[in-house]
């Protein structure tokens, strides 16, 4: 029979020894389902490395992302920013696609969806649009404003 002060000592053991494969087993599933759920939801050129890039890319900001839910149909979450044009040129048919990432708290981004715009624009101006976000959460899993960075892909209009 084994002393008291050593069984203590050996169940501690034990106990620690299973809390730490739990925790290993949970953090792993949670990064192998984060990866998973990234590639599912993004499928935008903004997302994919190697996309030749627009002469205007540099010009064009997108911010002041917001999300909000149609007021007809609950389910269609729309998306209004802010299109800002650093250029001193006036952009007509201005095209781009943008990927929306919210941050986490282990500073892994996960993607929330993505959402296209086309409008013209004036030079060093802004403007503001609403448009369909599209995105396989739902409106109360999406992240707050500020929890959120975006990657814009100018599409158009073709620059030489």
């Amino acid at each position: 029979m084994l002393p008291t002060w050593a069984l203590a000592v050996l169940f501690a053991m034990a106990f620690l020894g299973v809390g730490l494969g739990v925790y290993a087993i949970a953090t792993r599933n949670r990064a192998s389902n984060r990866a998973a759920a990234a590639a599912t939801n993004v499928d935008s050129p903004a997302a994919k490395p190697g996309a030749k890039v627009n002469a205007l890319q540099k010009y064009i900001e997108v911010s002041g992302v917001r999300f909000s839910q149609d007021k007809q149909d609950k389910k269609v979450i729309n998306v209004s920013f802010v299109l800002i044009n650093h250029s001193d040129v006036d952009v007509d048919r201005l095209t781009g696609n943008v990927t929306v990432w919210g941050r986490t708290r282990n500073s892994e981004e996960d993607a929330v969806g993505t959402f296209a715009f086309m409008t013209s624009i004036p030079a060093t101006a802004s403007k503001e649009l609403v448009l369909p976000f599209n995105t396989k959460l739902k409106f109360i899993e999406l992240p707050d404003w500020q929890n959120i960075t975006v990657d814009v892909q100018i599409t158009g209009p073709v620059t030489y």
